[in-house]
């Protein structure tokens, strides 16, 4: 009994077991012959170098289908990879849905993740960064709750398609977070000093021009050097703002001599309108050429600071 190739055994077959008309076929060439096959079969089927047409030649080895059962391929020895060498598996494959993901290797190691804003800094922000009603500050803390970083740095609100919010926060001290210009220190915590409504118009009669303004909605002349300024919706949240009024009392702009003594008086206030009145040293309203209207004051929704200290003489 002798382990041989596939050849060698239909050789041997077509040589031991010629034709029985001649008589010439021994009971020892038949055993002979079933014994090398038993012994080389595994050889064979396991060599997987195969002469003729089998179920097994091809790239696939299959376990076939039976009785609308699938079949098994059992690799009790486990599996090794002919391209990299170092590459043997010995545990099944547990399916997308099974790797746990805090056991693969190498996790911590460099910067395997260049999609993600590492926690030490080797990535950068490319795009948008959706923040929804978290703080995003130094420290990293989106607590809103934290007895430590509560409101500090800022926030991104949504409101609707057309507008959202930046909030700074206010921290839990007196001054919160601020915004500071590098390029000269300079800093503010809150836009209460931003003037919130400003116009420069010309006062010529029947035919006023404004120049440029913000936060005016209109503008009326009721006589001679006499104009209503209306705010636009919601600016004021009362009348006590501070409105500062300037004009040159005359119909010239031509040159700085184009300029007479006057007062100008912001006579009634209210939230949403001011009169602004030019008069002369002579006492008679004019309409001057040049006039300019500045004021300060708590928007709608906006904390209204403390009062300072009084000391009366």
């Amino acid at each position: 009994m002798t382990i041989r190739s596939q050849t060698e055994i239909v050789n041997n077959i077509n040589t031991d077991l010629a034709d029985n008309n001649a008589g010439l076929i021994s009971a020892s060439d038949v055993r002979e012959n079933m014994k090398d096959i038993a012994e080389s079969i595994n050889v064979i089927v396991g060599s997987g170098n195969f002469d003729s047409l089998t179920p097994f030649v091809g790239s696939n080895v299959r376990a076939k289908i039976s009785n609308n059962q699938y079949g098994f391929f059992v690799a009790e020895s486990g599996i090794k990879f002919p391209n990299n060498g170092n590459t043997t598996q010995y545990v099944a494959y547990p399916g997308a849905g099974g790797i746990s993901h805090t056991g693969i290797a190498d996790l911590n190691v460099g910067n395997p993740h260049t999609q993600y804003v590492h926690v030490a800094g080797y990535n950068k922000l490319t795009g948008n960064f959706a923040a929804s009603d978290k703080w995003l500050n130094a420290s990293g803390n989106v607590d809103l709750l934290s007895t430590t970083m509560n409101n500090h740095g800022i926030k991104f609100e949504y409101i609707s398609t057309d507008r959202e919010v930046v909030h700074v926060g206010s921290g839990l001290g007196v001054k919160g977070t601020s915004v500071k210009f590098d390029i000269d220190g300079s800093n503010f915590n809150s836009a209460k000093g931003i003037a919130q409504a400003w116009i420069k118009f010309q006062g010529t009669s029947g035919n006023i021009v404004v120049n440029s303004s913000y936060n005016v909605s209109s503008i009326q002349q009721s006589g001679a050097g006499y104009y209503v300024v209306y705010f636009s919706n919601g600016t004021f949240t009362d009348s006590n703002y501070v409105a500062v009024g300037n004009s040159n009392s005359t119909t010239g702009s031509g040159s700085p001599q184009d300029f007479d003594l006057n007062t100008v008086g912001i006579v009634t206030r209210t939230k949403d309108y001011l009169t602004f009145v030019v008069r002369n040293d002579n006492g008679e309203y004019v309409n001057a050429r040049v006039n300019d209207l500045v004021v300060f004051g708590n928007t709608s929704g906006v904390t209204a600071s403390s009062s300072p200290t009084i000391v009366n003489i």
